[in-house]
């Protein structure tokens, strides 16, 4: 079940180019390795992505602040089924070619409503899965030069045709002709995708054309630098009026946006860690890793790094970006708000912002509005930065598994002119912008000494980050431990989260327990333990001593190991938690072995020989696995044997039972019926939200019990729960009397 990326299986396909369709055949099915119940299908779930592992969140748990919106990311693919041995296929059309990831997990359920089963107790179960990856390839696609153009006979429509484009982001005009055409054609779809073939919903560009009209085309669009594109033409059997026209991607002014564009690779810097890196502009100064991007208004600049896939995409990759400003800025300078909300600037501190896109395979226009633009495409900038406030100029954003590839930054500076005409004041040296809204259409005074046109030549500095790291910052909010995932040979970190905390970097403290309630659960986890000094005091009025001892060892480990094992807010340890829980686990199977000896009717010797033997048999199995059923059940099916035999073995031989009658009529009963509802409650009952209560009972009931089973045979008529009237003339409380032997002069 899933808990965090410790507890997922990482699957890898690879798909080649040229493929029309990729069809996924899973199947799932239990392997029941025991004879212990049965196994029930498990709700399995499978997260297909290219480039990069899919970044999810089973447990429902929010991203942390920071983190990129996953819709603006490549489209996961979510396949759900049983495991119940049937067939599921699932099938992505037009998948692009390289390496797609799969996160294989069983469905996540709330672990303070799961059952604490015991090792051996019940069905020993594991979900497998068998996967198989079958692709279909389009065989018929002409190869062309995507600055040439396209010739075609109309008869031979639908078509398909790939290119490679060159390593620039200049547009690309093709010129397309359709031959052989008549006053019974239909209107002909034109559709390019970079990497794949294109889709309804997948494309570059889709526009119509009616060949009769025109049967020659100019079609102009901004590829992917050096990539393979795919351009398909079919044949409108319906209405086109849905596509766009593709006279209009003849002259496209949107273009000259990127007349003035540079694009400049950067500098990879690697830290000798897992996903470890960072990226900047080439300098000097090898510990910095910032970048100063000097930006000019009408200019798009462009920054270029690649991502490799396996080495790069397991980590948690970081971009910020911060205009370079003046001190008080970054002292959390503010702007006051004048009459109308506006804010004041001046001639020489100017409103300006920078617009910052981000894409992969590609390089897209910033726009003014705070959009981005690739051919028909436009979506939400990766950052809008501007003059306003301290606030306003810093940003920053967290991609999980980054996808690998080439990615690219871009920048585009915007003066004033965005916001004006705007009021000014003082002979207009100042004047006021609305930073949330500037409605052009408002009536502003045609003086010129009370309005600003606004300037159209600015400038200024970008300071930009790129790095990359294991979880977050290599740390997991100190609620916490950074781990590698490495199943199948694909590594990935992840935060495993304790003390209650969740989500991706153990930040959320949404469904942890309030500090009382913990408190109140290590309380009784640990004041339960208290009820061992009745039995330590049973044992040792009854000469018991060993067993005192036993008894005595049990009630601190467990004490201090249950203290150690509470959430960090109020654990409390004394030594290393596993050396406590060793000898929680050791001294409370050494306490029944000592118990069912005692019960046992052997000579001392045999008694101390057998539990010399159990200690360190016992030693052994704690060793090997404390929390398997067969460390628990050998050692007191063993015991429970010498009772029996010696118990019959005595009866045979004196035809008498050796102890007391009350003590088979009442104490032995009562204590096996106690033991009994002990071990029930501990291998049956016992869930994460009730474990504190039970476990704690289990406790008290098991210490009550041993007051019942240990025999009161060293002594003759006396209260079984009092000590004697000559209890303290025992040998034992010599060792606390002083000697009355005179001591020898010199």
């Amino acid at each position: 079940m899933y808990r965090s990326y410790r507890t997922v299986a990482v699957l890898l396909y690879h798909i080649v180019h040229d493929v029309t369709d990729a069809r996924f055949t899973l199947q799932s099915e239990e392997l029941h390795l025991n004879n212990i119940g049965s196994c029930s299908p498990q709700d399995v779930i499978v997260n297909i992505k290219h480039g990069s592992y899919p970044a999810v969140n089973p447990d429902g748990y929010a991203f942390p602040k920071h983190f990129v919106d996953p819709a603006t990311r490549e489209h996961i693919h979510t396949i759900e089924l049983l495991s119940d041995g049937k067939n599921r296929t699932y099938s992505i059309r037009n998948p692009r070619p390289g390496n797609w990831y799969a996160l294989v997990y069983i469905k996540w359920e709330d672990p303070r409503t799961q059952k604490v089963e015991q090792q051996g107790l019940v069905a020993d179960c594991h979900t497998i899965l068998y996967t198989d990856l079958q692709v279909r390839r389009e065989t018929n696609i002409s190869l062309i030069d995507c600055y040439s153009g396209i010739t075609i006979d109309y008869n031979k429509i639908p078509a398909s045709f790939k290119c490679m484009s060159l390593d620039n982001s200049e547009p690309i005009t093709l010129n397309l002709t359709i031959k052989n055409t008549s006053t019974k054609n239909s209107e002909i779809l034109f559709r390019v995708q970079s990497l794949s073939l294109p889709t309804e919903d997948n494309y570059l560009i889709s526009c119509a054309f009616d060949p009769r009209l025109n049967n020659e085309q100019t079609i102009t669009f901004n590829p992917f630098p050096n990539s393979w594109h795919y351009v398909q033409l079919e044949i409108i059997s319906g209405n086109a009026t849905k596509y766009a026209d593709c006279e209009s991607y003849y002259l496209r002014s949107d273009l000259d946006d990127i007349a003035n564009q540079t694009t400049l690779d950067l500098m990879r810097d690697d830290k000798g860690r897992f996903f470890t890196f960072d990226y900047g502009l080439p300098t000097t100064d090898l510990h910095d890793a910032t970048s100063l991007v000097n930006l000019t208004s009408g200019d798009v600049k462009t920054l270029r790094f690649r991502v490799n896939q396996f080495l790069d995409i397991g980590g948690n990759f970081a971009i910020e970006a911060s205009l370079f400003m003046n001190y008080k800025y970054y002292m959390g300078y503010k702007r006051e708000l004048t009459k109308s909300g506006l804010l004041e600037f001046t001639e020489k501190n100017q409103f300006f912002k920078v617009v910052i896109c981000m894409d992969i395979g590609h390089a897209s226009v910033p726009l003014e509005t705070g959009h981005c633009k690739f051919n028909d495409h436009v979506k939400p900038a990766l950052f809008v930065l501007n003059s306003t406030d301290s606030e306003s100029i810093y940003d920053k954003v967290i991609i999980p598994y980054p996808d690998s590839g080439t990615w690219y930054i871009t920048f585009r500076l915007f003066c004033d002119e965005v916001v004006c005409p705007c009021r000014t004041s003082d002979n207009g040296t100042k004047y006021y912008v609305d930073p949330k809204a500037i409605d052009r259409n408002e009536d502003i005074p045609s003086s010129e000494n009370n309005t600003r046109q606004g300037e159209s030549v600015c400038n200024t500095t970008v300071v930009l980050s790129l790095s990359s790291t294991s979880c977050l910052s290599g740390r997991c909010s100190n609620h916490g431990n950074c781990g590698l995932n490495t199943f199948g040979g694909l590594v990935m970190s992840f935060c495993s989260c304790s003390a209650g905390y969740g989500s991706w970097d153990c930040s959320d403290d949404s469904r942890m327990d309030s500090k009382i309630y913990m408190l109140i659960s290590v309380l009784l986890l640990t004041l339960s333990n208290l009820l061992f000094f009745f039995s330590i005091y049973v044992a040792i009025i009854r000469y018991y001593y060993s067993e005192a001892m036993m008894y005595t060892f049990t009630m601190v480990f467990s004490t201090f190991y249950h203290a150690c094992d509470a959430p960090a807010q109020v654990a409390y340890c004394i030594i290393r938690g596993s050396i406590l829980q060793f000898g929680d686990f050791y001294c409370g199977l050494m306490s029944f072995w000592v118990t069912l000896l005692a019960m046992s009717i052997v000579s001392e010797k045999i008694r101390s020989s057998l539990q010399l033997t159990g200690a360190i048999v016992i030693a052994l199995l704690t060793t090997w696995n404390m929390h398997s059923f067969i460390s628990f059940l050998l050692p007191v099916a063993i015991g429970i044997t010498i009772l029996l035999i010696s118990w019959y073995l005595d009866y045979r031989r004196t035809r008498n039972l050796r102890y007391p009658r009350s003590y088979y009529t009442t104490y032995l009963p009562f204590g096996v019926f106690f033991v009994s509802i002990g071990l029930i409650c501990y291998a049956f009952l016992q869930t994460e939200q009730n474990y504190k209560i039970v476990h704690s009972f289990w406790h008290m009931i098991i210490a009550v019990s041993v007051v019942f089973l240990l025999p009161d045979v060293k002594r003759n008529g006396v209260n079984p729960f009092l000590p004697g009237s000559d209890y303290f003339k025992s040998p034992f409380w010599n060792v606390f009397q002083r000697s009355q032997n005179p001591i020898a002069a010199d």
